[in-house]
């Protein structure tokens, strides 16, 4: 039994009539009867009453046309969502981060306005992730250090780091802060994934700041959480500041030391892997970014 028989099969009960089926197939009259008759013989069961050159459903062609219609109008929702996902695929483009680079949502703005039936699928907490395959997006945003050293990137900026203390605390009346600040204080960390910690918890061991307690958070608001209600200090990049000072009970100071800041990149998949949309806005990006005068490495 196959879905073309199933088609021909509703058809001849619909039209009563295995000549006006074979019409809007376009076959002939004996391919239609051919057939039904192998279907009828699959089921083992004959599924229409013939009288001359007329024919009608019988008891059991009724029942098996309602499951007919039925199974048909799933597989032609199946088909149906298939194309609409390998459509959506042509037109998504995805975008992978590690931190943040400077103008990056004014270039997708600008891109949308010239392209509004593109989508963007923005996942921004690709540190979390155990393996990184530069085959799953389009663009991808990443710290220049040893876990993503297999890629080749444009260098996009550095990604400055803030302290984030409770402004309840004497720390908040500082101007800025260094690492002789930050001893003898409690600590709050965002965790990366199951065994990673957010850079500056490298920075501060390689420095070996002398920490009272290290507390861990695995979200951005229970790390805002803790800073805010005074229990710890913590770092926060450039890019999250903005929900920060939102809080009224969180103050953030500059850094003096270089240390706490890394390098960005960005880079692309291989340009034959990537949907003309995505090439256009491989091309908006190196020119709004200006990265057509730096060579990716």
């Amino acid at each position: 039994m196959n879905q073309l028989q199933l088609r021909y099969f509703v058809t001849v009960a619909q039209l009563e009539n295995i000549s006006r089926a074979a019409e809007v197939y376009h076959i002939s009259q004996s391919s239609i009867s051919k057939n039904i008759a192998k279907l009828e013989a699959e089921l083992g069961l004959k599924l229409f009453t013939r009288n001359g050159k007329n024919i009608s459903l019988n008891p059991a062609g009724a029942r098996f046309l309602e499951s007919s219609i039925s199974i048909l109008r799933e597989i032609d929702r199946a088909i149906s969502a298939v194309h609409t996902l390998t459509n959506a695929e042509d037109v998504t483009i995805k975008v992978g981060f590690a931190g943040r680079i400077k103008d990056l949502f004014v270039c997708i703005q600008r891109f949308k306005a010239s392209h509004p039936d593109i989508q963007f699928d923005l996942k921004s907490d690709i540190e979390n992730m155990d393996h990184i395959d530069i085959n799953d997006f389009d663009v991808l945003i990443y710290p220049d250090d040893a876990r993503y050293a297999r890629f080749t990137g444009y260098a996009v900026g550095e990604e400055k780091y803030l302290f984030a203390v409770s402004a309840d605390s004497a720390l908040a009346k500082s101007a800025v802060a260094s690492p002789s600040l930050m001893q003898g204080l409690d600590f709050v960390f965002l965790r990366r994934g199951e065994h990673a910690l957010e850079f500056p918890y490298q920075i501060c061991n390689s420095l070996a700041i002398d920490m009272r307690s290290q507390n861990f958070a695995d979200s951005r608001g229970a790390h805002r959480r803790m800073i805010s209600m005074n229990m710890a200090v913590g770092f926060v990049p450039e890019g999250e500041a903005p929900a920060y000072r939102l809080d009224k009970k969180i103050h953030l100071l500059p850094i003096l030391d270089p240390r706490f800041s890394r390098q960005m990149k960005l880079c692309f998949k291989r340009e034959k892997h990537l949907s003309e949309a995505a090439l256009d806005f491989k091309d908006c990006l190196i020119r709004d970014l200006n990265l057509s005068t730096h060579t990716p490495r």
